[in-house]
C-alpha cells in the first residue's frame, strides 16, 4: 500500500472508473498524473491548494483511507476519516480513567518514552561524533546525562490521577526537553538561526522544518488512535482545550524524536536543505517547495521502514499503531500495565 500526497496548485483528487485518480490542469489542458485503487492506498496527505471531490471522499472512506490537510505552517487544518468502528466502551473507560491513577499512570509513561527517546538520540549523535568532534560528543554526553538525572526524579513521582500529578510531570518535561534542544542547537551552524524549539510560527528553518514533520507525524497518530476506538481529544498528558486533540498529542511524545528529529537532524548536518530555501512571510518562516517535498518525502518513508523490535520487525507506522491499540487495551482492563515505546542506546 502507499501513501498518496497531493502537493501543489491545480491538482484534483477524484473518481474514474471506481479508481481514485489525480488531475492536473496546465495551460488549459487536464491531464491524469496518478492513478489507483483505493485499496492500495494507505493515507492520503493535501498539502497544497488543490481539491478533492465528493465521491472521491466517500470512495476512500469506503475502503478505510483517510485524508489529512496539512498547510505550510506546519499545522493539521483538516482531516477526513471513515466512521468510527469500535464499540463505545473504549471511550467510556477512556473517559473514566482521566480521574483514576490509570491516567495518571499513562501520563507519566509517554513522559518516560520521550526522555528516553531525546537520550537515545542524544547518546547515538554523541558516539557518531566521538572521534571527529571529541568536544561536542562530551557535551551530547553530558546533556544525555541530565535528562537521566531528571528521569529519576519522573520515576519519584507517586501515581496518582492526571489532575494531582500533570504539573510535576510537565516541569520534568519542561527541564529534559531544555537540556535536549539546548545540546542539539551546539550542533546546528549559525546560518539557520536556531536558539531554540518555539513551537508554533516558526521563526527559523529549523523549527520550520520541525513543526511541518510534527504536522505529518500527527496525521498518522491520529489514524491510529482512530483504529483503535479511542477518543483524539481524550488526554491524560495535555490539558483539555477547544479543538486540541489532546490523546494525539499524548502518543506523539514517544515518536518525534526518531521519527522526525533525526529526520531533520539529517537534513542539516548532510546539507540537504540549506538557509536559502526558507523565507519570512507575515512573520513566519516558510519553507520553499523543494524544501517541504524533500521533508515530506524522507519522513514519508521513513513510515515506512522497519524496526526490529524484541518480538519481530515492523513497520514504523505498525509501531504507532500497535502503541495506540495498547494504550486501548490498558484502558479496558484487558492489561494490568502499560508500557510505552522508546528506542534503546
Amino acid at each position: 500500500m502507499s501513501r498518496l500526497v497531493v502537493d501543489g496548485w491545480g491538482k484534483t483528487i477524484a473518481v474514474e472508473n471506481e479508481q481514485i485518480v489525480v488531475k492536473e490542469r496546465e495551460a488549459n489542458e487536464t491531464k491524469i498524473v496518478y492513478r489507483s485503487i483505493p485499496s492500495e492506498i494507505e493515507q492520503v496527505i493535501v498539502t497544497g491548494s488543490g481539491s478533492i471531490t465528493t465521491r472521491a471522499i466517500e470512495l476512500l472512506a469506503e475502503n478505510g483511507v483517510d485524508v489529512v490537510f496539512i498547510d505550510w505552517k506546519g499545522q493539521v487544518r483538516a482531516r477526513i476519516s471513515p466512521p468510527i468502528m469500535r464499540t463505545v466502551n473504549t471511550r467510556r473507560e477512556q473517559y473514566r480513567a482521566f480521574d483514576e491513577p490509570k491516567g495518571g499512570a499513562l501520563a507519566k509513561e509517554f513522559v518516560r518514552c520521550k526522555m528516553r527517546n531525546q537520550m537515545s538520540l542524544l547518546g547515538t549523535m554523541a558516539k557518531t561524533r566521538r572521534d571527529s568532534q571529541p568536544a561536542k560528543a562530551q557535551a551530547l554526553s553530558e546533556g544525555r546525562h541530565g535528562i537521566e538525572l531528571w528521569l529519576e526524579k519522573l520515576d519519584e513521582i507517586r501515581t496518582a490521577s492526571c489532575n494531582e500529578i500533570r504539573d510535576a510531570i510537565m516541569g520534568i518535561e519542561g527541564n529534559a526537553s531544555a537540556i535536549y534542544w539546548d545540546s542539539i542547537s551546539q550542533l546546528i551552524d549559525e546560518s539557520f538561526q536556531f536558539r531554540n524549539r518555539s513551537g508554533r510560527y516558526a521563526t527559523d528553518p529549523v523549527n520550520a522544518l520541525l513543526n511541518y514533520g510534527y504536522a505529518v507525524l500527527e496525521g498518522e497518530c491520529w489514524k491510529a488512535i482512530h483504529y483503535a476506538g479511542l477518543d483524539p481529544y481524550g488526554g491524560f498528558l495535555h490539558v483539555d482545550r477547544p479543538g486540541r486533540a489532546s490523546m494525539v498529542l499524548d502518543l506523539m511524545e514517544m515518536f518525534r524524536q526518531q521519527l522526525v528529529d533525526k529526520v531533520v537532524f539529517e537534513l542539516i548536518f548532510h546539507k540537504r536543505v540549506e538557509p536559502k530555501e526558507f523565507e519570512m512571510e507575515n512573520g513566519v518562516c516558510k519553507m520553499q517547495e523543494g524544501a517541504r517535498k524533500l521533508l515530506l518525502t524522507e519522513i514519508l518513508s521513513k513510515m515506512e521502514d522497519h524496526i526490529r523490535l524484541p518480538e519481530k520487525r515492523m513497520k514504523w507506522s505498525d509501531v504507532i499503531q500497535r502503541e495506540a491499540v495498547s494504550v486501548a487495551k490498558f484502558l479496558r482492563g484487558e492489561t494490568t500495565s502499560y508500557r510505552g515505546f522508546w528506542m534503546r542506546w
